[in-house]
């Protein structure tokens, strides 16, 4: 082996010896940085979304590297389960009450899962820390969208409803309104007008009665209807009279007989109209006014006699007018009392006439 040899196989080991001490520093460092040579401790955690988590990933916690992600799986439930990996010096912090979150690494946009310590009971290994997804820009971003749609469909009714109002015939109309109202409001509440009327003590007590009136009215009718109810339910449910006519046979009965009757009054006034009987002569013929003429004539006679009465003409007149005649009378009756043979006469004619038989009547012959 000549020098030439010795010399390239020197320079090729000291090339191999550095590559390798700079490969071990760089492994050093990548290792200590992603502690590779740290145990680590497996637990998991479930989101609705990572937003670009995947395996690789750092997770931190409290700012700090404290390990790597191992898996992200999307299972049947719809779920995303994210597996990583802890030191073991972390690892005894992660807590019950401890929560797993998605945040931004850099400004490039990486993602991480941040861990925030917790006070409470012990996570095993292997275990689920409770987790809460990301805030999902997207969707907010769709949300103000329509939100800025409507807003500006908002900003544009308003700019319809109110154009008017730059309208200078519609100022004058709403200050020709206003004006009105204001002249009625002062009619209405000046002294005499409708609100002076109002509160008057007379007119409020006026309105007390009133209102009493119409709640006694209203107790009334309650009461009215509750007998008209009553008498209602008497009359379907009893078994009176009106019942019966109503709901019973009698009143069926009754209805025939009334429109029997109503028929043969029909043919009744029929016969009266078109027939040649004493009904038809005195209604349509010529015995009618005859009649009429003889109760005139009667009535002109009687119309006369009660004047002669009246005037003291003829006994009858003469009793009834003069006065000595009733005082002849009264005169003549109290003798009659006082004269003791004349009643003694009276009572013994009285006797004679109980004591005679009576006639007896024959029956009439055939």
């Amino acid at each position: 082996m000549g020098p030439n040899s010795r010399s390239t196989e020197i320079k090729v080991g000291i090339f191999v010896f550095a590559a390798l001490m700079i490969a071990g520093i760089v492994a050093f460092a990548v290792g200590n940085k992603q502690n590779v040579f740290s145990r680590k401790v497996d637990f998991q955690s479930v989101f609705d979304t990572v937003g670009g988590l995947r395996p690789g990933s750092p997770v931190s916690m409290a700012g700090v590297d404290v390990g790597t992600v191992t898996s992200v799986e999307l299972k049947d439930d719809g779920k995303i389960h994210v597996r990583f990996g802890l030191i073991a010096d972390a690892a005894k912090h992660v807590r019950v009450d401890s929560l797993a979150t998605i945040g931004n690494k850099g400004l490039l946009g990486d993602k991480l899962i941040d861990i925030v310590p917790g006070q409470g009971a012990a996570i095993p290994p292997g275990g689920t820390i409770p987790s809460e997804s990301p805030v999902d820009l997207g969707q907010y971003m769709t949300k103000a969208s329509k939100i800025l749609i409507d807003a500006e469909a908002t900003i544009s009714n308003l700019r319809s409803a109110t154009e008017p109002f730059a309208d200078p015939e519609f100022g004058d109309d709403v200050k020709a309104t206003a004006k009105n109202l204001a002249t009625l409001s002062e009619m209405v509440s000046r002294k005499g007008g409708l609100v002076d009327r109002l509160n008057r003590p007379e007119t409020a007590a006026h309105v007390e009665a009133t209102l009493a009136n119409a709640d006694a009215m209203s107790k009334e009718l309650v009461a009215t209807a509750a007998s008209l109810r009553a008498i209602g339910n008497e009359v379907a449910n009893g078994d009176g009279t009106a019942h019966e006519l109503i709901y019973g046979d009698s009143g069926k009965k009754l209805v025939r007989e009334l429109a029997n009757a109503s028929e043969e009054l029909t043919l009744m006034m029929k016969s009266v109209r078109t027939g040649d009987g004493t009904a038809h002569d005195i209604l349509y013929g010529h015995r009618g006014s005859e009649i009429l003429d003889n109760l005139a004539e009667v009535s002109a006679d009687l119309k006369a006699i009660s004047s002669d009465v009246r005037a003291g003409k003829g006994t009858i007149g003469a009793l009834l007018v003069d006065p000595s005649i009733y005082e002849d009378v009264k005169r003549l009756v109290g003798n009659l009392e006082r004269n003791e043979i004349l009643r003694a006469f009276v009572r013994y004619s009285i006797r004679q006439d109980d004591s005679r038989p009576s006639p007896s009547v024959a029956p009439a012959s055939n």
